[in-house]
């Protein structure tokens, strides 16, 4: 299995995919930062950084986004290719390829979020002034992203079972926005239309519990849901992805 890793990380780590989906992010947040800047340089006092920090407590669904481009990265249309039927072919079990790639998709979106968070940050902290707010601040940053990380994860677990169980790349990836962000507003309307039932399990969906956290700031209880709703949809994708995937035929 370390092989196998290694061999996986090798490739997703030397894929221009990831470097250019990073520079077109960190692009986007040298512009925000930019344009914050100018804004303080010409006499805004109410930017600092504890109002600039804070916007990445707002964005945490993002996240969730992002973890489509980091399966697509790991992944990288197998079907198409026939890189997957090759692996099988070989005699490599079935399992190591599922959870190989599952788990190189979570370091690759681990360190593109250390990545985009850090600069973001840095950039906060260098270019914007403190106060005695910045304790504050720091907790709340920690408080969410406690939160978000496991929920990130559910969802990178359920992005990959879409791209391992679709053969179309493209139609795993709305299979996933269709789970992850508009299955929300299905169960909101059954909610009101047929049964509660519908609007408590909409609760436990990931991107509505992303959309909350910053609001629940400091409910450390709601940290600890939050750490077993995403390891209910890790594991739930992942054994559903995987049990289907042994059995699947490759063509």
């Amino acid at each position: 299995m370390a092989d196998y890793l290694r061999a996986e990380c090798t490739k997703a780590f030397r894929r221009k995919y990831l470097y250019i989906a990073l520079l077109v992010c960190l692009a986007g947040e040298s512009l925000l930062l930019l344009g914050s800047w100018l804004t303080y340089s010409w006499g805004n006092t109410n930017i600092s950084f504890h109002s600039t920090s804070v916007m990445v407590a707002a964005i945490l669904s993002f996240g969730l986004y992002a973890t489509l481009i980091t399966g697509d990265i790991v992944f990288s249309d197998q079907y198409k290719h026939n890189t997957l039927k090759n692996e099988v072919s070989y005699g490599l079990p079935r399992g190591r390829i599922y959870l190989g790639k599952l788990l190189v998709s979570m370091l690759v979106a681990l360190a593109a979020c250390v990545v985009l968070i850090g600069f973001y940050l840095g950039g906060c902290w260098l270019l914007f002034p403190h106060d005695g707010s910045d304790g504050t601040v720091w907790s709340l940053l920690g408080y969410c992203l406690a939160g978000a990380f496991p929920l990130w994860l559910g969802g990178q677990a359920l992005v990959m079972a879409c791209y391992f169980l679709v053969r179309s790349s493209t139609m795993a990836a709305f299979l996933s926005i269709g789970i992850l962000v508009v299955l929300a507003s299905v169960f909101q309307t059954l909610g009101l239309l047929i049964s509660p039932v519908f609007e408590c399990i909409r609760h436990f969906l990931p991107g509505v519990m992303l959309d909350t956290l910053a609001s629940m700031a400091f409910d450390w209880p709601y940290v600890g849901l939050c750490w077993i709703v995403g390891a209910v949809w890790c594991v739930g994708s992942t054994a559903v992805g995987l049990a289907i995937f042994r059995r699947k035929e490759i063509r």
